[in-house]
C-alpha cells in the first residue's frame, strides 16, 4: 500500500515522465518528496526521499555527477528526478550507468511541468496512502481487540489474522514447533497445485530455525523470506510474540509478492501484540496451575496426614476422584555442553505438563530440589502404569534437545496415604535406574526390586562370601587373556541358560558361546544343574552394577 517509484510513474504516465535507468529500484518505497539544487544535496536527503532537481549545481562535471549518485544511493533514496532541456539537455551516460548499477530509479521530468506539478499529486498520494493506512490499522487493532476481549484463544486470533489478510498463518513455539494454523479457501492467482502444498510449507517452517530465531528475537520489524513454489514466487512474513523481552514464539503469514504488503505486515504486528498477552494469560494460568500443584503434592509428600488443615486440603483437590495413583521423577541428567539448564528444565516443565495434563487432567506436576515430579491421577480401570504417557515425554524432548532426561517410575497407589511409597520408589528407580542402565532411560520397580535389596551392605555379605572366590577366578583370566567370561556368564543367567538368547544378546555365534561356557565350567568348576548357587551368582553379578 505504500507509494513505490512504479506508481509515481503511473501518476504521471500521460505527462511524459519516463523512467532513464535504475529499472531494478522500481519497488523502491516513496515516503517523502523534496526539491533540491544545492551542491550538498545528499547532506539533507533522507531514505525515502524522492529528489526533483534541475541538475543546475553538476551540469558541467562528471565528477561531480558521479560522486552525487554514489552518495545519494548511500543515503537509500526511493528515486531521483531530473528536469531535462534546460541546464542538461539530456541525461547524462554516467549517472544512467551508475544508476543502472546502484538500481537507484532516475526520471526524467519534461521541461513543461513545474515541479510544484509533479510534487503535490506525489504528497497528496502519499498522505491518501498513510490516511487509509491508519484507518485499516485502526479497524485490524479493534477486531483483534474483540477476539481476544470475547475471550477467543490463540486459535481465534490466528484465524482472524488469515481472515483479515485472506493469506495462510502459523503461529509457532519458541522450539519453531508450530502451534497451529490458518489456510483461507484459496488464494486469487495461486493455482491449486501451489495451495496444496501452503499448508505443508506452514506446518514444517522450522528449517533454519536457529537463524530464524536469532532474527526474530532481535528484530522490531517483520523478518522476510522469499520463497519459489512450483516456481510461483511467495513472501514468509514473520514476526516475534514478545513482551518485556520475553520471547514466546512467532507468527508467520504466507503471501503473493504482489499482495499487500504493508497492509498484511500490519495485520501481523497486530496480532503478534494480542497473542503475546494471551500467552503472557497462560503463563499466569500455567504459574497459578504450577504452585496449586506444588502445594498439594507438598501437603500429600510431605505434611501430616493426621492434621485437619491437610486432610481437608488433600480431600477437596481434583485427587479425590482418581481410582489409583502413580507418582514419577524426571530429572535432566548431567552434561558437560554449555547449556542453560534452567531454561531447558523450565520448558521440560511446560512439556511435561501439556502432555501428562492432556491425557490425565486430574494429574499433578511439580518441581523439587532439581527433579520434577508427577502424581499421574487415572480415573479409568487400571492396574499399572501406562508406559506409552512415559515414553512420549521422554521421546518428546529428545526430540527438541541433545540432552537425556532420566524416569523413575514408582509404584502404584490405591489411596492418598500411599502416594509416599510411590514417591519413594519412584526415587528409588530414578538413582538405581541410572547406575544400572545408564543415563537417558526409563526404570520401573520391577526392574529394580532386586537390586534395591542387594543395596544394603549388611544383608548382602554372605552373597559376597559364597559367590566371590567364582568371579574371582573369571575376573582374573578376563584381565590376564582379555576374555569376557563374566559378561558371558551374567548374560547366560539373565537369559535363563537360553542359549540362543545368549547368544543373540552377546553378538556371537552360539558354539562360541558353548566354548566360553565350558571354559567357565573348567576355570571355576561351576555346577550349571545347581540351580540355588547359580541364583546366588545371578545376584552378585546383579550386586556388582550396584558396586
Amino acid at each position: 500500500m505504500h507509494l513505490t517509484i512504479k506508481d509515481v510513474l503511473q501518476l504521471f504516465q500521460d505527462q511524459m515522465v519516463t523512467l532513464a535507468a535504475g529499472s531494478n529500484g522500481l519497488d523502491n518505497i516513496v515516503s517523502s518528496a523534496n526539491i533540491m539544487d544545492a551542491p550538498d544535496i545528499s547532506n539533507w536527503a533522507k531514505p525515502g526521499d524522492l529528489i526533483l532537481t534541475t541538475g543546475y549545481t553538476i551540469k558541467d562535471d562528471p565528477a561531480l555527477q558521479e560522486q552525487l549518485i554514489r552518495e545519494l544511493a548511500a543515503v537509500g533514496i526511493a528515486g531521483l528526478a531530473i528536469k531535462t532541456k534546460r541546464f542538461l539537455p539530456e541525461i547524462p551516460p554516467i549517472i544512467k550507468d551508475l544508476a543502472d548499477q546502484l538500481n537507484l530509479p532516475i526520471l526524467e521530468l519534461p521541461i513543461n511541468l513545474s515541479f510544484a506539478e509533479i510534487l503535490n499529486p506525489i504528497i497528496s498520494s502519499i498522505a491518501a496512502r498513510q490516511s487509509y493506512l491508519l484507518h485499516r490499522s485502526n479497524e485490524i487493532h479493534k477486531t483483534l481487540t474483540n477476539v481476544a476481549i470475547k475471550g477467543g484463544g490463540l486459535n481465534a486470533i490466528i484465524a482472524c489474522l488469515g481472515k483479515l489478510t485472506q493469506c495462510p498463518v502459523g503461529c509457532y513455539d519458541t522450539n519453531c514447533s508450530a502451534l497451529n494454523h490458518w489456510l483461507p479457501e484459496g488464494i486469487p492467482g495461486v493455482n491449486k497445485q501451489v495451495f496444496k502444498q501452503l499448508e505443508k510449507i506452514l506446518l514444517n517452517q522450522v528449517a533454519h530455525k536457529e537463524n530464524l530465531q536469532a532474527n526474530l528475537s532481535q528484530a522490531k520489524s517483520p523478518y522476510t523470506q522469499h520463497l519459489t513454489v512450483e516456481g510461483y514466487e511467495l513472501l514468509l512474513t514473520s514476526f516475534a510474540i514478545m513482551s518485556n523481552n520475553e520471547f514466546f514464539g512467532h507468527i508467520s503469514l504466507l503471501q503473493p509478492t504482489d499482495a499487500f504488503l504493508d497492509i498484511n505486515c500490519m495485520a501481523l504486528e497486530h496480532t503478534c501484540t494480542v497473542a503475546a498477552l494471551d500467552f503472557l494469560k497462560q503463563k499466569a494460568v500455567a504459574e497459578s496451575r504450577r504452585l496449586h500443584s506444588r502445594d498439594i503434592l507438598e501437603h500429600i509428600l510431605f505434611g501430616d496426614l493426621a492434621n485437619q488443615n491437610t486432610t481437608e486440603i488433600i480431600a477437596t483437590s481434583k485427587l479425590a476422584q482418581a481410582k489409583l495413583l502413580e507418582c514419577s521423577i524426571i530429572e535432566i541428567d548431567e552434561s558437560d555442553k554449555e547449556v542453560n539448564l534452567p531454561v531447558i528444565a523450565t520448558r521440560l516443565y511446560k512439556t511435561i505438563q501439556q502432555t501428562v495434563s492432556t491425557k490425565y487432567p486430574l494429574s499433578l506436576v511439580s518441581e523439587r530440589t532439581g527433579k520434577i515430579v508427577v502424581l499421574v491421577a487415572y480415573t479409568g480401570i487400571l492396574t499399572q502404569h501406562d508406559p506409552e504417557l512415559y515414553a512420549k515425554l521422554q521421546k518428546s524432548f529428545h526430540d527438541n534437545y541433545t540432552l537425556k532426561i532420566s524416569l523413575g517410575v514408582g509404584t502404584a497407589a490405591t489411596d492418598i496415604s500411599s502416594v509416599r511409597q510411590s514417591y519413594q520408589d519412584a526415587l528409588t528407580c530414578l538413582t538405581l535406574g541410572r547406575t544400572i542402565k545408564g543415563a537417558g532411560h526409563i526404570t520401573y520397580p520391577h526392574e529394580i526390586a532386586s537390586y534395591s535389596l542387594l543395596a544394603n551392605s549388611d544383608t548382602t555379605s554372605l552373597l559376597t562370601h559364597v559367590c566371590g572366590t567364582i568371579l574371582a577366578k573369571l575376573d582374573n583370566t578376563d584381565t590376564v587373556h582379555g576374555t569376557e567370561l563374566v559378561k558371558t556368564l551374567e548374560k547366560y543367567l539373565e537369559c535363563d541358560k537360553n542359549l540362543t538368547d545368549s547368544a543373540r544378546e552377546l553378538y556371537i555365534h552360539r558354539n562360541t558361546l558353548t566354548n566360553r561356557l565350558e571354559r567357565i565350567q573348567d576355570i571355576t568348576s561351576l555346577d550349571f544343574s545347581n540351580r540355588e548357587l547359580l541364583f546366588s551368582l545371578r545376584l552378585a553379578l546383579r550386586q556388582r552394577k550396584l558396586r
